[in-house]
């Protein structure tokens, strides 16, 4: 071992004048210790919730969007879907949809609603989208029921319809923009669909905006016979899609959008929010790392006579220096090794531990009828520890520089002067 990593040691574990100041030094490896849990397990959980939500959005929208860029519709969507899939073999399924607003008006309630009316081929949808999964009680959902849309029949998503009051085998109006003339020009077309399913996506847009009918159904509203807005696109790998959508849109002159295209502001808002709960949390650190330099400070002041003593046995100045600076970082790496060890153990086991608070406490803390989860999800990456990691070691770092550098510029003779 190098002479200043042996002296930073003994100082560190030898036994001191002042009993504080060791008080004060384990304080600074405990609130390291803090730091780095609260940074894990917080990242932990918004990286599993960004997980579950993208997992979510995956399953509810096609991986690629095709679409015509100059009419807008497809006259032939079969001979599209073949064009399409022998281009990109990355293709498993394809299915037609429609695509129009609308506002309907529930059994019970004499105001309309807008919504996004969604026609789809209901066999192939299956393998497209989640859209079968999300009429049934699975993986948390509690208020979905009844089956896919038939002729003339209509699935509302669950906000919408509590805000409609219309359940399943309720008939409902609905009124949409039809491109077929009349005499006195085109006018809406209004018809009246009967409840067959209550969906329940786990996501607000999909819940509170939506309702599905079959293809052909969708089609005879918008007045354009067997035109569709559409192709639906499933991917054996969906992080392919990008690639897809771009071979698409360079070989063929269709329009294409991706799966992360389509709800790309939502996730930039989860990297933002990622990024600024990370900054937040960092202070925890901060304010560590100056407990750190203030226990170096008083250590310095302590070790005046020492100082003096190294300093007149001809050890330099940066000697000194790295002596102060070692000290500090092994309180630093103590703390934060502690810090990833227990936040990764925490983070595994929270939702038992939150669990138990909650029962010692009478409250629910995590409802799963609120987030859809009955777990908290927690997804801890490498990458993410990487970083916590390299960020409390360089703040326990710079925490030591004045009180090393004080440590270096002190005089031999004033040091020994009165001892």
């Amino acid at each position: 071992m190098r002479f200043e990593a042996h002296v930073a040691l003994r100082y560190l574990k030898g036994k001191r004048k002042s009993r504080f100041i060791s008080l004060i030094t384990l304080i600074s490896v405990a609130g390291v210790t803090v730091g780095v849990m609260a940074l894990i397990v917080v990242m932990g959980v918004m990286t599993g919730f960004d997980n579950e939500l993208q997992a979510t959005i995956i399953g509810n929208e096609a991986d690629v969007r095709v679409y015509d860029r100059v009419t807008g519709r497809f006259t032939d969507p079969d001979a599209v879907i073949r064009e399409v899939e022998a281009l990109c073999p990355e293709i498993v399924m394809s299915s037609p949809f429609t695509r129009t607003g609308a506002v309907l008006r529930g059994p019970h309630s004499p105001d309309y609603e807008f919504l996004w009316l969604i026609g789809v081929d209901t066999q192939r949808e299956t393998d497209v989208t989640h859209l079968a999964e999300n009429l049934t009680r699975e993986n948390g959902r509690t208020r979905s029921a009844g089956r896919l849309p038939g002729k003339w029949e209509i699935v509302l998503g669950y906000m919408l319809a509590e805000r409609l009051s219309a359940g399943v085998g309720d008939r409902i109006t609905i009124l949409v923009p039809s491109t077929r003339p009349g005499l006195l020009g085109q006018h809406p077309v209004q018809r009246e669909l009967t409840v067959s399913g209550i969906s329940q996506a786990q996501f607000t847009t999909y819940d509170d905006q939506l309702g599905f009918v079959d293809i052909d159904t969708g089609c005879a509203l918008r007045g354009r016979g067997s035109g569709v807005d559409g192709i639906h696109c499933k991917l054996k790998n969906h992080w392919d899609a990008k690639n897809v959508a771009e071979r698409i849109e360079w070989e063929l002159g269709y329009g294409a959008m991706t799966w992360y295209e389509s709800q790309e502001t939502f996730f930039e808002a989860l990297k933002q929010e990622k990024v600024a709960m990370f900054i937040i949390l960092i202070f925890i650190i901060l304010v560590a790392a100056f407990n750190i330099a203030s226990t170096l400070i008083m250590v310095v002041m302590e070790k005046r006579r020492d100082i003096g003593i190294l300093r007149t046995l001809g050890v330099s100045g940066p000697a000194i220096t790295r002596i102060f600076m070692l000290e500090g970082l092994y309180i630093g790496l103590s703390g934060t090794a502690l810090g990833v060890l227990f936040g990764t153990l925490l983070a595994f086991n929270l939702t038992p531990v939150v669990n138990a608070i909650g029962a010692a406490l009478g409250l629910d803390v995590f409802n799963s009828g609120v987030y859809y989860f009955d777990r908290i999800p927690v997804a801890v990456t490498f990458m993410d520890v990487v970083w916590i990691t390299i960020c409390a070691v360089v703040l326990t770092f710079l925490s030591t520089l004045y009180p090393a550098w004080s440590a270096s510029r002190l005089d031999p003779v004033d040091a020994l002067r009165y001892e």
